[in-house]
């Protein structure tokens, strides 16, 4: 059941929703990446040098994105709201760094990153916040590195609040395709998109449209 009715606090009801299903979570997504998905982490990795720095926002458990940027040698650190979902990322995937936060809350040195990636996550946040995470993720990005991430790629703007999404109640925004647009063209001094692609990927029973976004910094003199 799903329904617009406004809640006070969506990011708590996103960590407790995730905190309580964070194994079965994993179990049901684990065997089930999807090809879009899998398939922008290699054109990443293939412009990443060895070593690079990673920043993943909703990193979960860390299978399978997480280990795949790992094994192909890059050094990452992963933030999640979830301190379940971190339990088992720390399982799964001990060789990154793993912090426990909001990612609007988070406070990294400008161009600290060679990457920061995004995973089905930033819809997490409210429809307001989304424009000021990519803000975030600009400032925290090298000159020449990269984000990848995917929003909801539903054409209308709203809220929805799941009451019962895996049996726990879950929050998603959306600000509509346009809407993801108007965020990279506030952020067009320093970002310049090379991907935009609406994509249907399989969730359970269901088709359910991303906006996968991949866009390089550039300095502001050749945005």
């Amino acid at each position: 059941m799903a329904s617009s009715t406004h809640i006070a606090d969506p990011k708590g009801v996103v960590e407790k929703g995730y905190d309580q299903i964070a194994s079965q979570y994993l179990a049901w997504s684990s065997p089930r990446p999807t090809t879009t998905r899998a398939a922008y982490i290699e054109k990443l990795i293939a412009l990443l040098p060895p070593g690079a720095k990673v920043l993943e926002l909703g990193c979960g458990a860390g299978v399978p994105s997480t280990q795949t940027l790992i094994k192909a040698g890059l050094a990452v650190t992963g933030v999640d709201i979830s301190a379940s979902q971190l339990a088992l990322a720390k399982e799964h995937i001990p060789q990154a760094t793993l912090v426990h936060g909001d990612m609007m809350s988070l406070t990294f040195e400008p161009e600290s990153f060679d990457a920061v990636v995004a995973f089905y996550s930033i819809f997490h946040l409210p429809r307001d916040e989304q424009g000021m995470m990519v803000g975030k993720i600009k400032t925290w990005l090298k000159k020449g590195g990269w984000m990848l991430l995917n929003l909801n790629g539903n054409e209308k703007e709203g809220d929805t609040v799941q009451e019962d999404w895996m049996g726990v109640t879950m929050f998603s925004s959306r600000l509509g395709v346009d809407g993801n647009r108007d965020i990279l063209k506030n952020n067009r001094d320093g970002l310049k998109v090379v991907e935009d692609e609406v994509a249907i990927e399989k969730v359970g029973p269901f088709d359910e449209k991303f906006h996968w976004i991949m866009a390089v910094k550039q300095s502001v003199d050749n945005a």
